[in-house]
């Protein structure tokens, strides 16, 4: 068996799974917040998403500092 090879084909983008929340968070100055509204049910749950995602941004993005916290009616996300 014969292989081509070939010159300056570009790498295909990575395909893995899909966020659960796409946040802006470049979008935010400091000072910033984001409320992402969620059942009582779900709160507690789904702010160790949120603040994974935020953690992971910063890891990128060493520039920028966000909170997270736990709010009566959602998750609130504010940028430092």
């Amino acid at each position: 068996m014969e292989f081509e090879i070939k010159d300056g084909i570009p790498i295909p983008r990575g395909v893995g799974k899909p966020r659960k929340y796409d946040l802006p968070l470049e979008d935010m100055s400091k000072g910033q917040t984001i409320k992402v509204p969620l059942a009582k049910s779900k709160i507690a749950s789904e702010v160790k998403i949120i603040r994974n995602y935020c953690l992971r941004f910063t890891h990128k993005n060493p520039s920028y500092k966000f909170t997270v916290r736990q709010l009566e009616d959602g998750v609130g996300v504010w940028r430092l």
